[in-house]
Formats: structure tokens, C-alpha cells, sequence
């Protein structure tokens, strides 16, 4: 690939970024609401059998904390994750969550036990969110358990979770069907900082 090309790829990275964030934004504008935002989520995947290892990090998470009232939604492109081996990364590309068809990948819900945090002073707080989950073109309802971290006036957010790919209408080849767990562990890691409009 030409540098030239490289250089177009970055800049085409850098403009769809700025309008997913642009998109978050503008899903929750209470009126004076306080909002934490991170651009550089992460997000782990793994699944391991005897046969197959699916490791792999997507560090393009974008999503916005609504400080009034725990609402929280978070998108990424579903070609940011990166994998150990280029075979996996290929396979998950075109012949798993097909890109193509379904660019993203979209959380949207609300942090249920929010009115036990307090913002202004640092602590660590257990948090149960639940929601919706976007992958494949399917939504699911999901609610997990996670941490908040608040330090300094920054929060960092972690949870982890399996995910079924039948659930998500993820086919496998037949040659695959026995080396690949159905189900997924996901690791989602974001540090927000206070969002300060330029």
C-alpha cells in the first residue's frame, strides 16, 4: 500500500471519528447536563478452544457519560479491531460481522444504580448498566455488572461480559463449527475525561 494511500486512510479514520462523536453528542442534549466523553475506548475480545484463539483489541471506542442521569451510549467500527493473527482478522472481517453490511457496533442505555455515585468525590463504585447492544445488525437487551473509578475529576468505566454470536446472527463455516466457542468475552475499558465544548 502507497503512502499516499496510507495518508487518505488516516485521514478518512480521522473524519469518520469525528463524526461518530458529532452523532453521540447530539443523542443526549438535556439542557446544562454535564457530560464525560472518551475517544479512545477500548475494548478486548477473546474466546479459545484447543483448536482456535480469538484475541484481538479495538482502541476506537467513542462514548459519552451523561453526568445528570447515568445515560451512556458508545459506538465503534466494527474495522478497528486489530488481531494477533491476520487470518482471524480476516476471517472476522469478511466472513463473521461483515463490516461492509454493518459498519458499527452501538451500545445505548444507563448506568441503573447512578444516584449511589457521587461524582465530585473520588471512589469506587459497583454499577450495574443495562441497555441495548447493536452487533451484527441484531439488538439485544443487555445488563451486566461493571466498575466505576472516579479520580481527579476523570472516571474510568470497566466491564466484562460473554456474548452468544448465535445470539447476534453470526454464522460460522461448518469447517469452524467445533473450533470456535459460540460464546465471547468481551473486556470494555473507558476513560473519561469532562467534555469542554471548543
Amino acid at each position: 500500500m502507497s503512502l499516499f494511500s496510507n495518508n487518505i486512510n488516516q485521514k478518512i479514520m480521522r473524519i469518520i471519528t469525528l463524526a461518530v462523536v458529532v452523532l453521540l453528542s447530539s443523542l443526549y442534549t438535556t439542557a446544562g447536563a454535564q457530560k464525560y466523553i472518551t475517544k479512545t475506548g477500548k475494548i478486548e475480545i477473546f474466546s479459545e478452544t484447543p483448536l482456535f484463539t480469538i484475541d484481538g483489541v479495538n482502541k476506537k471506542v467513542a462514548s459519552i457519560l451523561n453526568a445528570e442521569n447515568g445515560e451512556v451510549v458508545a459506538s465503534t467500527l466494527v474495522r478497528s479491531f486489530r488481531f494477533e493473527e491476520a487470518l482471524v482478522e480476516e476471517h472476522f472481517n469478511e466472513n463473521y460481522l461483515e463490516p461492509n453490511l454493518y459498519p458499527k457496533a452501538i451500545f445505548k442505555g444507563r448506568i441503573l444504580n447512578f444516584d449511589e455515585i457521587n461524582l465530585s468525590e473520588d471512589g469506587t463504585y459497583e454499577i450495574t448498566i443495562s441497555g441495548e447492544l447493536t452487533i451484527h445488525g441484531q439488538t439485544r437487551p443487555i445488563t451486566e455488572e461493571g466498575e466505576l473509578v472516579i479520580t481527579a475529576g476523570n472516571i474510568t468505566a470497566t466491564t466484562r461480559f460473554e456474548v452468544s454470536l448465535e445470539d447476534y446472527k453470526v454464522e460460522i463455516e461448518r469447517a469452524y463449527k467445533n473450533a470456535i466457542k459460540d460464546e465471547i468475552l468481551l473486556k470494555i475499558y473507558f476513560n473519561y475525561q469532562p467534555y469542554k465544548k471548543t
